[in-house]
């Protein structure tokens, strides 16, 4: 595992490629399988390109946009009946192409209803797994 203390108002993907890919080629000759978990700071094509290049996993977490609240509208009606105290979590995986990606990637979406909440929390992670399309989430 790689760290880089760095001043608190550097954006946290800057430079990633200085620091991740080394980081990936030192874990991969060590023999050891890469996976790799990130914010949506980290969500840009280039990154992506680099983790499949590697043959790294990989989730990111996507900032949504019209297009994957098109996708998952049927996930964001409020469950019918009496609110459960524990909250409802609906996932949906699809493939999606942002306008800016060379390819479609695996798109897992997850909405959660919590009691006392008026809205639901929505997030998006970008999944790819061994290079193939529709492989296994990592959330």
């Amino acid at each position: 595992m790689g760290a880089k203390l760095r001043p608190g108002n550097v954006h946290s993907a800057e430079d990633w490629e200085e620091l991740l890919l080394p980081e990936i080629e030192r874990q991969q000759r060590l023999g050891k399988e890469v996976v790799f978990r990130a914010d949506a700071a980290f969500a840009k094509p280039e990154i992506y390109e680099a983790l499949e290049e590697s043959g790294v996993k990989y989730a990111i977490r996507i900032p949504a946009n019209d297009s994957l609240e098109r996708d998952i509208a049927e996930l964001l009606t409020r469950p019918v009946g009496r609110p459960s105290h524990k909250p409802v979590v609906w996932y949906k995986s699809f493939l999606y192409r942002a306008a800016t990606w060379k390819t479609a990637r695996r798109v897992v979406a997850k909405v959660a209803f919590h009691y006392g909440e008026l809205s639901h929390r929505v997030g998006h992670r970008d999944q790819l797994r061994d290079g193939q399309l529709g492989g296994g989430a990592v959330l």
